[in-house]
């Protein structure tokens, strides 16, 4: 269910290097990543947010909050800074000013705009001359540098520093950062994951071919991970295997193409002890075999076909229910 890379990332934890993922937030840019996961992550794997998240939600993986970021709605720039801004116009140039306002007239404007000399006030709107503060009060104030509206309180805001727009905080999506480190229930599925990749490596291995796990192979379009490639010079024959929970079609599909081009028979392994409608058929066309693993990693040819929803328990919880039983 995950790919080479993933199941890389999650092996380091197991090893405790490091013993979880911590998020990093670029001070200049505002940008998130998680950098000690990015490095085993494989290219063709979504972002290493989405990657952590979705093995938290199957809990392999459990998060702890750290902080929280905004995404901007206009262009997806991470890490909106938070501003203040005009009510009128939504600018950020605003300033705390002190303002006079004339009794007599009414006039308001900044103090700088009343002063003509040294404890001199002429109004600007009247131009009356005044002789003491006793005609006038005064206030601080935000000015809008760029409107010249004033108010108590500037708005709040978020400016993307990607685009450079500012948008209410209501207006922008929030993301939740997290740590991510390995449950007990995890530990022991990436266990029965590693297991049933070294189970297929031994067993090729048993049969002449020099096998390697967590490698990859030249393809056309780069290189391309596989779970474990095995070759035998002197019959020239190759094997590409793949391990999952429950394979499904696209599992199946991408695993023939790779098997494809290079010219290798696929092997398909599944730790759930079945597989998704559709993948037999793929099989079929692809002389690709498919066989089981069980949690110590033992391999069998037996296995299910199911249309079913994924059931309830994943291989995490069923390991950890296991465990748990006395």
């Amino acid at each position: 269910m995950v790919s080479p890379g993933t199941l890389t990332a999650l092996t380091a934890l197991t090893k405790g290097s490091p013993t979880e993922y911590e998020p990093l937030i670029d001070d200049e840019t505002g940008d998130v990543g998680y950098p000690d996961a990015e490095a085993y992550l494989d290219d063709g794997d979504p972002r290493a947010y989405e990657v952590l998240e979705s093995l938290a939600n199957r809990d392999i993986l459990e998060k702890t909050f750290v902080e929280k970021v905004y995404i901007c709605p206009g262009c997806g720039g991470e890490g909106m800074a938070y501003t203040t801004a005009c009510g009128g116009c939504g600018s950020a140039y605003t300033i705390e000013t002190e303002l006079f306002e004339h009794l007599t007239c009414g006039h308001i404007a900044p103090r700088e705009e009343f002063e003509v000399g040294h404890d001199e006030f002429v109004c600007p709107g009247c131009e009356a001359q005044l002789e003491s503060f006793e005609d006038i009060e005064r206030g601080e104030r935000y000015v809008c540098q760029d409107c010249g509206s004033y108010f108590e309180t500037p708005e709040h805001g978020l400016r993307c520093r990607d685009c450079g727009e500012i948008y209410a905080p209501g207006d922008t999506e929030e993301r939740v950062l997290c740590r991510y480190s390995l449950t007990d229930g995890g530990q022991r599925w990436v266990e029965a994951q590693l297991d049933a990749r070294e189970s297929v490596v031994e067993m090729l291995e048993d049969r002449g071919f020099e096998a390697t796990a967590d490698t990859t192979v030249k393809i056309d379009t780069g290189d391309q991970p596989v779970h474990v490639y095995a070759e035998d010079v002197l019959l020239d024959s190759r094997i590409v295997a793949a391990v999952h929970e429950r394979p499904e079609e696209a599992h199946a599909t991408h695993l023939r193409e790779i098997a494809a081009a290079v010219d290798a028979r696929p092997f398909l392994i599944t730790t759930l002890g079945s597989v998704d409608k559709g993948v037999e058929a793929v099989a079929e066309a692809a002389d690709m075999r498919i066989l089981s693993a069980d949690t110590g990693g033992d391999l069998r040819n037996d296995y299910e076909v199911t249309d079913a929803p994924r059931p309830s328990q994943s291989l995490v919880q069923r390991i950890a229910s296991a465990v748990r039983q006395p």
